[in-house]
């Protein structure tokens, strides 16, 4: 019996047509919530690209240092999502780690093994999405301690953000945070709040806010972001603007 074997091409236009874009999700090994409000968010959005988590090494209590160390690994944790292919987007999903380093570290960093991939940080998305909503004066909540909230607040200024009040919970270990009760978040939520503020901000992935973002607006009556909604805005905005 003879078999006719063919190979089958796909036409060029017809692969151009069905591919997605694909966006890498850098993800701290202690982190418990970001995934979980990432795939809310996406399944809530339905959003047309697909996603690849990897998790990044992150030695507790976090501090200055302990943050900064993740520089260094971020070039091959970007590598091991799909090895071998490039990326749309790779996003560092660490408030602080990246407003400490700095956006411009963390894309040289990923653009090592990803080159064509556009970059990402939490806190540049924060920046993005608090002034594409057209706000500027706001208020800040984090879990940190003085010396990481105070990092981070200097960055949001350098970013072109008001800071008219700031307020820490002191916590050292971002296990801990995913921890914090609701409850406990709203309380703070009220206590951080400056009257004068167009809106709050509310850092860390790991902090439990996103999930009650509705009931800290209606207890402030103030628009609120927070670390992860933001970032899910800006990569939708990203990659919108990147198709249109």
């Amino acid at each position: 019996m003879t078999i006719n074997s063919t190979k089958y091409r796909i036409p060029k236009n017809l692969s151009n047509n069905i591919a997605r874009s694909s966006v890498g999700l850098i993800v701290l090994n202690t982190d418990f919530t970001f995934e979980r409000d990432f795939v809310r968010l996406y399944n809530e959005h339905q959003p047309e690209f697909d996603f690849y988590f990897n998790r990044i090494h992150f030695a507790n209590p976090m501090t200055p240092d302990s943050l900064a160390a993740m520089e260094g690994d971020l070039t091959q944790v970007s590598n091991e999502i799909l090895p071998g292919y490039d990326l749309d987007l790779v996003v560092f999903n660490c408030t602080s780690s990246s407003s400490i380093l700095g956006d411009e570290a963390v894309k040289l960093a990923i653009q090592k093994s990803k080159p064509s991939a556009k970059v990402l940080t939490t806190s540049q998305a924060v920046v993005g999405d608090i002034m594409l909503k057209g706000i500027n004066k706001i208020s800040v909540l984090t879990p940190y301690n003085n010396d990481v909230s105070t990092l981070l607040g200097d960055y949001l200024q350098r970013q072109g953000l008001e800071i008219l009040s700031a307020m820490h919970m002191d916590m050292d270990d971002d296990r801990d945070v995913a921890m914090v009760i609701p409850g406990d978040i709203i309380s703070a939520a009220k206590l951080a709040i400056d009257d004068k503020a167009d809106a709050l901000f509310i850092s860390c992935t790991a902090l439990r806010s996103t999930e009650i973002i509705p009931e800290i607006e209606r207890a402030i009556g103030k628009p609120v972001f927070t670390s992860n909604q933001s970032t899910f805005e800006q990569i939708l905005h990203i990659l919108n603007n990147r198709i249109n």
